[in-house]
């Protein structure tokens, strides 16, 4: 069993600082979160779909490095890190309107004030909508339309590149 720690001491050592790192990343990422939603009342709501998305980035990465560790020798790392970065580039280039969705509602979170029950004004492509938010997921904002009461779905990534103007807030 000695001979066995001795022979893997540095992964050891190296497994054990990127874990402790990645702890501290997601505590910080996590007050980051707190903070945010203490400024605004009804982001609340939004607080468990952060989090599940920090979780998911701070796993993948911390996975990756952990691989790099134990799995590839040390001279290698370069062309695992590498060859890792460009199927996740193709996987996620085909994928590129989901991310660029959950790329919208992570700034609209963090960057926007909008939230569930803001009365707000987009202004896509000509056509202007008005009327409530009423719910926020990773893809759509759902908006309740003032003229009809019928809910319409914005693409997150269209709402960021609209014109919007939020009137009332909740």
């Amino acid at each position: 069993m000695l001979n066995l720690f001795s022979a893997h001491k540095i992964q050891l050592i190296e497994t054990g600082i990127v874990l402790v790192v990645f702890m501290t990343l997601k505590f910080i990422l996590k007050y980051l979160v707190k903070i945010t939603i203490l400024n605004s009342v009804i982001k609340r709501h939004e607080k468990k779909e952060i989090h599940k998305i920090i979780n998911l980035l701070v796993f993948v990465v911390l996975f990756t490095f952990i691989v790099s560790i134990w799995s590839v020798k040390q001279d290698n790392v370069l062309v695992f890190a590498s060859t890792l970065l460009t199927v996740f580039g193709v996987a996620l280039f085909a994928e590129m309107s989901i991310l660029s969705n959950i790329t919208a509602y992570l700034i609209l979170f963090f960057q926007h004030p909008v939230k569930i029950g803001d009365k707000i004004c987009v202004n896509s492509e000509g056509i202007e909508i008005i009327g409530k938010v009423k719910e926020m997921t990773y893809f759509f904002i759902f908006i309740e339309k003032e003229m009809d009461q019928s809910v319409c779905s914005i693409p997150n990534a269209l709402l960021l590149k609209s014109s919007f103007s939020v009137f009332e807030e909740s």
